[in-house]
């Protein structure tokens, strides 16, 4: 009986070395695998933190998604060792996505690796794989302003008051931003088109005259008659090669006709087609040009007009008419109620000036003049036009603010350089400037923006806010508008109108607010 009792502790010891040698297995591979994920998780979370930061620079959500994917990609390969794909189904991988208005962009990064194990093989499992994932997201909140569009039509109805309209040989190119019309998006002839590169097309015009449901695939399409006024035209034309879509080489398409009917093309894929969505709130302004103080500044009255130099003060009215040319001294130059400002002949300097006008009056550059120039400045109008009829009219850091009026650019304006200030302190001018708006139009303004049969090549740069105004471009009109937005009640190129557009880059009106960076998981 002893000798069989003896033997059982043998078994007993060999089957607590099994468990032994299981747990410690378990402990080292474990902990291997542990280590292995948390590295990994390390990796993900710094891969989406840097790729959310190089993204928040961006000023459209569009170009911000484009720079996370590539900085993440960057980033992962070049800190890590890892290399990620913006595919979906790899186990390695980036993906970004924006939010349907804009303004969240989400990364989320995923690391897989597979860890070769130490005791696990003797049951046949040679390696273990680890998956983590981290998410960041970019808010950008206000700081991309009208949801980072470059066009944005804030008039609810398709008429002469709403809508972004297209006839003649007009063309609209969108590099970086999207466009939005509250009611329709109507291209009357051919070829013409409204074009981005990567971010969607929206519209709200959902019924009209002779507006017509359409189910294709799973989109509802609202379509209407090529030409016909009220009607919702997205690609529709009276002849062929007329679109509302996105194009990544900005280039109009052949055999892309209109088919009767009304139908839409579905030869065209549905994922560039412009995408119907309620009706959405029009962008609001949290700053505003505050109005200047002429207290304690000398009454010049009016001036001759053959003067050539001026100093900041207070102004029945300025004409500036000289045999040559003419030079304002930096400071404010208030213009009396009734007074009107005007540039005629030679080349007229106003760097570092602030031209405010304290009731009605127009600011205008006619004349024959040659070019004027007016870095690091501003124009507040109360009641008044501001018109550029002749010259070249160039300036760098400035913000023109009509309270009630019209902006024009026409006729014999051989070319204009207007940039936005990149600041809103005195590096950018003594002016109360806005940093990245070129134009404000109060929004109690119903006055117009109009560049019209111009000579020239127009550069601009900055946001251009005109909510309760009518924005036309017509004529021979080329304007190559880097990093600019437009938002007006009503946008309407004809003739052989082109404008190209940016938002990609530069200095645009951000809302008053920056853009912040979370890690979410």
């Amino acid at each position: 009986m002893k000798t069989q009792e003896k033997g059982q502790i043998v078994v007993i010891l060999a089957v607590a070395l099994v468990a032994v040698l299981g747990i410690t297995a378990l402990a080292i591979d474990g902990s291997m695998i542990y280590q292995e994920r948390r590295e990994d998780q390390t990796t993900a979370d710094s891969t989406a933190l840097s790729a959310a930061q190089t993204a928040s620079a961006s000023i459209s959500c569009a170009a911000a998604r484009t720079a996370a994917i590539n900085q993440a990609i960057t980033y992962a390969s070049a800190q890590e060792g890892v290399a990620l794909v913006n595919d979906t189904t790899s186990p390695n991988r980036v993906e970004a996505n924006c939010s349907a208005d804009n303004k969240n962009l989400t990364i989320k990064i995923v690391v897989t690796t597979d860890t070769p194990t130490t005791f696990a093989k003797m049951i046949s499992r040679n390696q273990l794989q680890t998956r983590v994932e981290a998410t960041s997201q970019v808010n950008f909140g206000a700081g991309v302003f009208a949801g980072g569009s470059a066009l944005w039509s804030t008039g609810p109805t398709c008429d002469a008051n709403g809508g972004i309209w297209l006839s003649g040989t007009a063309v609209i190119k969108i590099r970086g931003g999207g466009a939005y019309s509250k009611s329709c998006i109507s291209v009357a002839s051919s070829p013409s088109g409204v074009m981005s590169d990567s971010a969607p097309i929206y519209y709200s015009g959902t019924s009209g005259t002779n507006v017509t449901t359409v189910n294709v695939g799973s989109k509802v399409v609202y379509l209407g008659v090529a030409g016909q006024s009220g009607s919702n035209g997205l690609m529709l034309a009276r002849w062929q090669n007329a679109y509302v879509l996105i194009q990544p080489d900005l280039n109009l398409p052949t055999g892309y006709g209109y088919q009767v009917n009304p139908a839409p093309n579905t030869s065209i894929p549905e994922a560039v087609w412009p995408i119907a969505v309620p009706i959405m709130p029009n962008p609001t302004f949290t700053d505003a040009m505050p109005p200047q103080t002429c207290s304690g500044l000398t009454d010049f009255g009016t001036l001759p007009s053959t003067t050539t130099n001026y100093t900041q003060g207070i102004f029945s009215s300025i004409t500036v008419a000289p045999t040559s040319d003419a030079t304002f001294g930096s400071g404010v130059y208030c213009i009396k109620p009734g007074g009107n400002v005007s540039f005629q002949q030679k080349n007229v300097t106003a760097r570092n000036t602030i031209f405010y006008f304290q009731g009605a009056g127009s600011f205008t550059i006619t004349g024959g003049v040659r070019t004027v120039t007016m870095d690091n400045s501003s124009v507040y109008m109360t009641n008044g036009d501001f018109d550029v009829s002749q010259g070249t009219f160039n300036a760098q850091n400035i913000t023109i603010y009509l309270k009630q009026g019209s902006f024009w650019l026409r006729n014999g304006a051989y070319g204009a350089t207007l940039l936005a200030p990149n600041c809103n302190n005195s590096a950018c001018g003594v002016g109360p400037s806005i940093k990245g708006v070129l134009i404000y139009m109060d929004p109690a303004n119903t006055g117009t923006f109009n560049v019209i049969n111009g000579n020239g090549t127009h550069n601009l740069t900055g946001t251009i806010y005109a909510p309760n105004a009518l924005a036309v471009l017509d004529g021979g009109t080329r304007s190559v508008t880097n990093d600019i937005q437009l938002i007006a009640k009503r946008i309407a190129l004809s003739g052989s109108a082109t404008i190209t557009m940016d938002t990609d880059n530069g200095d645009l009106y951000a809302g008053g607010t920056g853009t912040s960076v979370e890690l979410l998981k």
